[in-house]
């Protein structure tokens, strides 16, 4: 037996006795099918797409804001060279003028600077005798501080600090507490949070690899994560926060640090 080319579709509405009913040949009905999966299809394609192309967007906009600041501090940069030369050149003069025999120290090369700096940086949890371990104390990670803390401007708002520093550098903890989050969040990437008493919180953001798990307990000094470069990042670097009562405080001044005491 031949298989109908058409399909009968009965349109029953409630509490009515009457039935409606159309036919429709098979091909077309297939091609409505097909055709709504394309779409669905194609809309969920679109708004993935679209989604990344928005990600992408807002991190070439503050990676263009990073360069356009970048090159304000070369061209300041290039200022100051060009000031020591004038300077260097009057004060040769002058001294050639005296008698006197003197000769200005030659510029290190910049291998030589970046190990002078290395050494200056020193130890990165420097804590006061005597400071409740429970309260946040310097800065977790050896590195450059590249964004200041800021909450007064709603378009710079920037809660913590960010530190720039190679993939894979220690991350340590400020202070003594238990691991409140160990997760992977879509800005802040591999996310810890440590809870160091009912009022104090600590946020490391972007890390590589987190060594705690959540519930842990942690010390202040040990190892926590190391460095990455995940979430909404756009160079390798270590986003810090301190929150009391869950609201920012500046960890480049930190008052309860200085005060050694939380009340």
């Amino acid at each position: 037996m031949s298989q109908s080319k058409f399909v009968t579709i009965m349109l029953i509405p409630d509490g009515a006795e009457a039935r409606r009913g159309f036919r429709i040949r098979q091909w077309v009905l297939k091609a409505i099918v097909v055709l709504t999966a394309v779409v669905l299809v194609g809309i969920i394609v679109f708004f993935s797409v679209y989604g990344k192309v928005l990600t992408r967007a807002a991190m070439t906009e503050k990676l263009t804001e990073e360069n356009q600041r970048l090159r304000r501090y070369q061209y300041k940069v290039k200022l100051l060279e060009e000031n020591l030369k004038q300077t260097r050149e009057i004060v040769g003069r002058l001294t050639e003028l005296a008698g006197i025999d003197y000769k200005f120290p030659e510029l290190p090369d910049d291998s030589t600077l970046f190990a002078a700096l290395d050494e200056k940086r020193g130890a990165v949890i420097m804590r006061p005798a005597g400071l409740d371990l429970t309260i946040p104390s310097g800065l977790p990670a050896q590195g450059f501080i590249s964004q200041d803390f800021e909450i007064e401007h709603p378009e710079r708002y920037h809660p913590g600090v960010d530190i720039a520093c190679s993939e894979g550098t220690p991350v340590l903890a400020t202070a003594n507490g238990v691991v409140e989050q160990a997760v992977f969040d879509s800005t802040y990437g591999n996310l810890l949070v440590i809870r160091h008493s009912d009022s104090i919180t600590t946020l490391y953001g972007h890390n590589r690899e987190l060594l705690v798990k959540q519930g842990q307990s942690v010390a202040a000094g040990s190892r926590i994560a190391l460095s990455g470069n995940t979430g909404k990042s756009t160079a390798p670097h270590l986003h810090y926060e301190i929150r009391v009562h869950d609201q920012p405080i500046n960890p480049l001044d930190n008052p309860y640090d200085k005060k050694n005491k939380l009340r």
